[in-house]
């Protein structure tokens, strides 16, 4: 049956990637993002609605996102400021706290009193330095001290979560899911991101670069899978709030995986750059979800191997 669905943060790389699937499975979408211009691929599709504004301007989310508190069937709330290269900027952490904060506290005061599905992505930095691996939805955090400022994403995600958590508490009809994505990947993603920077080196015939010796470790998730699993998890039907992990559980090292990259353009017999990592952003050494949860209630895991993964991502940065 075709819902009604506000997507924020619709221009990003999760969001094209999760409209596209939503489309497909015949949904009317509103496509809500600070662009001014949509991406092309929302423009010639007449299920798409596509708004330019701020979820920060209250008056705004009233008038032109939300007609009704009741506006929506489900709403995944994906608009925030991410990324190392901003929450790490002084002149940018008022305003990444001001968009991931208030920006979520916005969208919430409209559904209170609805039965809408309310669908957060939080993210697997919410874990901090906790080094009691893997992770549990309701393991602790253990955060950094806030005069490192690469701890404030993950910080106001915590918040954001806390919110949520309450609505679904508190507010009859709402119900509250969070998703906590662990290292995405796949077509679209910016080069800031390991994956695409990778990749994006060898496909100009470049060897990637390696900071420190490349010994940490990460559980990579292609983007498929990951959509799969939030759109899994917004159709349960629950009370409250549910929190989920959603990522893959098979380790590998950024050496391995810069390897792995050039094997997957062709430059056998190259190797990568290995560089002083510099100043020490305190990140941690290892991430591993526990998705027991996932697969116990949604029948979820990751299927695409990081092979197939990047040789689909490749594919798609080697035709630009």
């Amino acid at each position: 049956m075709s819902e009604r669905i506000l997507v924020t943060g619709a221009a990003g790389f999760i969001g094209q990637h999760l409209i596209d699937r939503l489309t497909e499975d015949g949904h009317d979408i509103t496509a809500l993002d600070i662009k001014p211009d949509p991406p092309d691929c929302f423009t010639n599709d007449p299920n798409v609605t596509y708004i330019s504004g701020s979820i920060l301007h209250e008056k705004f989310v009233d008038t032109m996102v939300f007609p009704s508190p009741s506006s929506y069937d489900r709403i995944f709330h994906l608009a925030a400021i991410v990324g190392v290269d901003r929450y790490e900027k002084p002149d940018d952490l008022l305003y990444v706290t001001d968009v991931n904060i208030n920006g979520t506290m916005n969208l919430l005061k409209r559904v209170r009193g609805s039965d809408t599905r309310f669908v957060y992505t939080s993210t697997s930095e919410i874990f901090g330095q906790n080094t009691d691996l893997p992770w549990a939805e309701d393991d602790k955090r253990m955060l950094g001290p806030p005069s490192e400022s690469r701890w404030s994403y993950s910080a106001t995600k915590a918040v954001c979560e806390h919110m949520i958590e309450s609505i679904g508490r508190t507010a009859p009809g709402v119900s509250g899911t969070i998703v906590r994505p662990f290292n995405l990947y796949g077509p679209g993603q910016r080069l800031q991101f390991v994956i695409p920077k990778f990749l994006d080196l060898v496909s100009r015939g470049e060897v990637p670069t390696v900071y420190g010796d490349g010994t940490q470790k990460r559980c990579f998730t292609y983007i498929d899978d990951f959509i799969e699993g939030i759109i899994r998890a917004s159709e349960r039907e629950h009370d409250g709030t549910e929190t989920y992990n959603l990522g893959s559980t098979d380790e590998i090292e950024i050496r391995e995986l810069a390897d792995l990259v050039l094997d997957v353009a062709g430059m056998n017999g190259c190797e990568p750059i290995f560089v002083d990592p510099g100043e020490n952003h305190e990140e941690p050494n290892r991430r591993i979800p526990d998705v027991s949860r996932a697969k116990d209630r949604l029948g979820w895991e990751a299927t695409t191997t990081l092979r197939e993964g990047l040789e689909d991502t490749f594919e798609t940065v080697a035709s630009k």
